[in-house]
């Protein structure tokens, strides 16, 4: 009996000690698992970084075309034929609408803006004719994006009071 208690003695003295700690093998696999865990969160971050910046430039671009067609809208609202009338344009201005308008936005708008930015504007008579079509050439910042496109067509405000009178 009392080899009993010995080996009773032993062997709960053995599994208290496995109790005190890890092995080095699960330290070992715990570390890897770790750095793998750490690894992913950090490319994750990266990313997310590389993305938000992306966005910001992508932004500020979309921000100065968007301002720019504005600019363009509103200087052709304000070209009206009573205005050329009183300046004394009307005649030329309804001889060809459109390169006049195109003519009066160069001068009216500054493209400073698009310029420091690396936004190329461009002015042309329309496919009709009868429009003037502006076009925004910029590089995309994302990567695999190399040039992008907008395209809009303004009809001259005044023209269709030169139709009317002549």
């Amino acid at each position: 009996m009392i080899w009993n208690k010995r080996k009773n003695l032993h062997y709960s003295n053995q599994s208290h000690n496995r109790d005190n700690g890890f092995t080095l093998v699960e330290v070992v696999v715990a570390g890897a698992i770790f750095i793998s865990i750490m690894s992913a969160v950090a490319e994750i971050s990266v990313s997310s970084l590389a993305g938000s910046k992306n966005l910001s430039k992508r932004n500020s671009i979309e921000a100065a075309v968007s301002n720019d067609i504005q600019l363009l809208q509103q200087a052709d609202s304000y070209l009206t034929y009573n205005n050329l009338d009183k300046a004394g344009q009307a005649g030329e201005a309804c001889q060809n609408p459109t390169s006049y308008l195109i003519n009066y936005l160069k001068n009216e708008v500054n493209n400073d803006e698009l310029t420091q930015r690396q936004i190329e504007r461009k002015m042309d008579v329309g496919y009709t004719g009868d429009v003037v079509e502006v076009s925004y050439k910029f590089k995309g910042p994302e990567t695999g994006i190399e040039m992008e496109y907008r395209v809009i067509e303004l009809n001259p405000n005044f023209s269709a009071q030169c139709y009317t009178i002549l």
